[in-house]
C-alpha cells in the first residue's frame, strides 16, 4: 500500500486501527512475559534473570525490558490493570514509576504497598504528562521528587555523574564524611563515594579493587568463604580470577550466562553428593542459576 494516495481521514482511521492492533499486540507479550518469569524459562535457556533474557534474548532496550518487568508483575497482583494498559489508559512510565516507589518503601520502611493503594493512585494518573505523574506518584506517597541521574563519559574516561538528592539524604552523607573526616579528609563527594566502595568490598568480598573494570557486580559472597564447611579461600581468590561471569550453559545452544549480578560459589558435584572443595569442582553461577541447578538435583519445579 502506497501511503501517499491515502487522504487525511483514511490515514487517521488507518493509524487508530494500527494503534489499537498495537495495543493487542502488547497485552499478549505482556502475558506472555508473564508466563516465562512465572516459569522461570529464561534460566533453562541460560540467562540468569528476566531482565537479562529480554535485554540480550530478545533485544529490548534496558529501559523497555525493565518496563515490561513492571507491568507484567503488576498484572499480576492486579489483574484489572491489563485492561487499562491495553486501551492506553495507563502508560508503561506510570507503571514503573508507582511499581519504583513501592519497591522504595519496602526497602526503606519494611511496608508493603498495598494493591488498593496502588489501584488508588493509578486513578489519579489518567492523562498525565510523566513529569506530572512523578510529582503525584511522590506526593501520594511522601516521597522526594528525585530526577534521573545523568551520566556521561568523558574524554579521559571518567565519569561525570549528576543526580539530585533529597534533603535529608544530602544531610547524612554529609554526617557520614563529618564521620569519616579521618580517612577521608576531603570533602569531595566523589572521592568520598569511591572511599565507601572500596570498603564495601573489602568488608563483602574479602578482596582488594586492584583496577577492575567494574568493582560492584562480581563480588562473591562472603557466606561462600566462611568456615571450614566452605572453599578455602586461597581457592575462592583463584576460582575468581578464572571465572569472573556465570558459568552456566544452556546444552542445547550452547550459550553461556555470563551474568555477573550475584555471583556465587558453586560445587559441580554437590556436597550431598560427594562433591569436594578442590577447585575442579568450583564454578561461578549467578543466583538465579545456582537456584535452578538445586532444584534440578531436587527434582523442584517452578510453578506456572
Amino acid at each position: 500500500m502506497n501511503l501517499k494516495f491515502l487522504s487525511e481521514i483514511e490515514l487517521d482511521e488507518r493509524i487508530k486501527t494500527l494503534a489499537q492492533r498495537e495495543r493487542h499486540l502488547l497485552h499478549e507479550v505482556l502475558l506472555t512475559i508473564k508466563e516465562i518469569d512465572s516459569r522461570k524459562t529464561y534460566l533453562e535457556l541460560g540467562f540468569g534473570s528476566l531482565f537479562d533474557y529480554l535485554v540480550k534474548g530478545i533485544g529490548y532496550s534496558e529501559g523497555s525490558a525493565q518496563r515490561r518487568i513492571d507491568a507484567t508483575r503488576l498484572i499480576r497482583e492486579i489483574p484489572a490493570v491489563a485492561d487499562k494498559i491495553q486501551s492506553g489508559e495507563l502508560k508503561f512510565n506510570q507503571i514503573s514509576l508507582v511499581q519504583r516507589a513501592a519497591r522504595e518503601i519496602l526497602k526503606n520502611q519494611s511496608v508493603k504497598v498495598t494493591a488498593e493503594q496502588k489501584l488508588q493512585v493509578f486513578e489519579d494518573l489518567c492523562g498525565k504528562s510523566h513529569s506530572e505523574s512523578q510529582f503525584k506518584v511522590a506526593a501520594f506517597f511522601e516521597l522526594p521528587v528525585v530526577q534521573s541521574a545523568q551520566q556521561k563519559v568523558q574524554a579521559d574516561e571518567s565519569v561525570r555523574v549528576e543526580f539530585t538528592l533529597s534533603k535529608e539524604a544530602f544531610e547524612k552523607i554529609k554526617y557520614a564524611q563529618e564521620l569519616l573526616s579521618h580517612a577521608v579528609t576531603t570533602q569531595d563527594l566523589g572521592q568520598f563515594l569511591a572511599y565507601l566502595s572500596e570498603k564495601v568490598i573489602r568488608q563483602k568480598t574479602g578482596f582488594k579493587n586492584q583496577n577492575r573494570k567494574s568493582s560492584t557486580s562480581d563480588g562473591i559472597s562472603t557466606a561462600t568463604v566462611a568456615a571450614r564447611k566452605t572453599p578455602a579461600l586461597k581457592n575462592v581468590k583463584q576460582l575468581r580470577h578464572q571465572q569472573q561471569c556465570c558459568q552456566y550453559i544452556d546444552p542445547d545452544t550452547g550459550r553461556r550466562c555470563e551474568s555477573k549480578w550475584l555471583p556465587q560459589v558453586d560445587h559441580k558435584q554437590s556436597r550431598w553428593a560427594g562433591g569436594n572443595h578442590q577447585l575442579e569442582n568450583l564454578q561461578i553461577l549467578c543466583a538465579g542459576h545456582n537456584r535452578l541447578k538445586y532444584r534440578k538435583e531436587n527434582g523442584v519445579k517452578y510453578s506456572s
